[in-house]
């Protein structure tokens, strides 16, 4: 009796639809945390920032408190993706850590806002570019380690990553020489966005799954560790 030929099996894609969830729950909080109201300038004047904040100053605090919830779950996202990759997982923890950092100098520039003693205000508002210097930091970081993990696998993801990358990290590079960010200065960010989404997507899609995790002692890491 002849023999049937061997048929590979497929490999059977596994939604994360948690992971999607929380990616496309933070772009749904960033965006409308972002758009909501305009903050003053870091060259502004104290007073004048003094005087927004004090005036504005429940509402920043509520949207600062979003922000930090956005956060959280970019974090836990990170979290979810080290079934992916450890390395990127990693990465995306550094980089939630560091998107901390903006909104908590405008939470606390909400709470020492006073017109009639404004220099507290002054100054951490003139910390404002440092704290968005270290969340770009972090972008860079976690967008590197998905263009070089994941651009293999999934390369129009790999090349999206690279952009964010190195959009950002030329938007450093002038602030750090001084010069002009110009469209940098909202290239960089949306295409950020644009990135989660995207990893959003490919997680509920299942193509960003455990088959792409680094083997430990032979094995993949199994589904129950998700």
């Amino acid at each position: 009796m002849a023999l049937s030929p061997r048929i590979p099996k497929k490999s059977v894609r596994k939604p994360d639809r948690v992971a999607g969830a929380l990616a496309a729950g933070f772009v749904v909080l960033l965006l409308a945390t972002e758009l909501v109201l305009t903050l003053p300038d870091e060259g502004d004047d104290p007073l004048l920032v003094a005087n927004f904040y004090a005036a504005h100053r429940g509402l920043v605090i509520i949207l600062q408190v979003l922000g930090l919830l956005a956060a959280a779950l970019l974090g836990a996202y990170a979290w979810r993706l080290r079934v992916v990759d450890r390395v990127v997982a990693a990465a995306g923890m550094i980089m939630a850590v560091c998107s901390l950092v903006p909104g908590l100098i405008t939470l606390v520039i909400a709470v020492v806002a006073d017109p009639d003693h404004p220099a507290p205000a002054g100054v951490w508002n003139a910390l404002e570019p440092r704290g968005d210097d270290i969340l770009f930091v972090g972008i860079v970081v976690f967008a590197g380690a998905v263009a070089l993990r994941l651009g293999r696998s999934v390369p129009a993801l790999g090349v999206l990553a690279g952009l964010v990358a190195v959009s950002c990290l030329a938007r450093l590079t002038l602030e750090i020489v001084g010069k002009s960010r110009g469209a940098l200065e909202a290239v960089g960010p949306l295409l950020f966005v644009v990135l989660i989404a995207a990893m959003a997507v490919l997680s509920f899609l299942g193509i960003l799954d455990g088959a792409q995790a680094p083997t430990r002692r032979g094995h993949q890491v199994d589904d129950h560790e998700r």
